[in-house]
């Protein structure tokens, strides 16, 4: 039987070792009572590292448990907010990352991408006029931005506005021109409002860009 064993709290002591083992030789060995004795700043560094160290390999429950011990002493670390929000996304925890990515683009106003990330969990739960508000702002602090703009193409499409749809979507291409969602889905916008000719035209190119990628 194979035996899953959370090693983040040692990965996070093994760090800290290695910090305050640095901080031993440069002080002569002058202080071995405050060896574990770890500054919270260093803390967190350790444990930020730690969280993506662990995102990238794909074990997220070991990155929200490293993100989550800094904001236990940093209840508004914008950048923890963020990777948690990023992190429950991909779970599809909607809740919990609407929830951090709320207090994220409060924080960090600045944030585009918080703010698209955001607009996409208001999008997956059909609140439109959210979700529009959240992508024009990121778009406002990102004006190239093609996904945003893909997505506002999405929230138009939903709600029938096939003329808006195309609008959006030409600013997507035109910014990310070998997005070939971005032209089947004017392909589609075009098809609704009767232009079959434009629609033909997309849905040619996105064919063509799916041939010539690279295996």
């Amino acid at each position: 039987m194979e035996i899953n064993i959370d090693t983040t709290e040692i990965q996070f002591f093994m760090k800290a070792f290695t910090i305050n083992a640095k901080k031993l030789i440069n002080k002569l060995i002058d202080n071995y009572n405050h060896l574990f004795q770890i500054d919270p700043q260093d803390a967190q560094v350790i444990h930020n590292e730690l969280g993506d160290a662990l995102e990238l390999k794909g074990n997220y429950e070991g990155a929200i448990k490293a993100y989550k011990q800094i904001l236990l002493s940093d209840l508004e670390n914008a950048t923890a907010l963020f990777k948690l929000g990023r992190i429950y996304i991909r779970l599809g925890l909607k809740d919990a990352a609407l929830e951090a990515l709320k207090k994220v683009t409060i924080l960090d106003e600045g944030n585009s991408e918080a703010f698209y990330l955001l607009g996409s969990v208001y999008f997956a739960a059909d609140s439109y006029n959210e979700a529009w508000k959240s992508f024009t702002t990121a778009i406002i602090l990102n004006p190239g931005y093609g996904e945003a703009y893909y997505k506002l193409g999405l929230i138009a499409d939903a709600e029938n506005d096939h003329e808006n749809a195309v609008h959006s979507y030409l600013k997507a291409v035109s910014l990310n021109p070998d997005s070939i969602k971005a032209y089947q889905s004017l392909g589609f916008a075009y098809e609704a409002i009767g232009m079959r000719d434009e629609a033909a035209e997309y849905f040619k190119r996105a064919l063509d860009i799916e041939q010539n990628k690279v295996p």
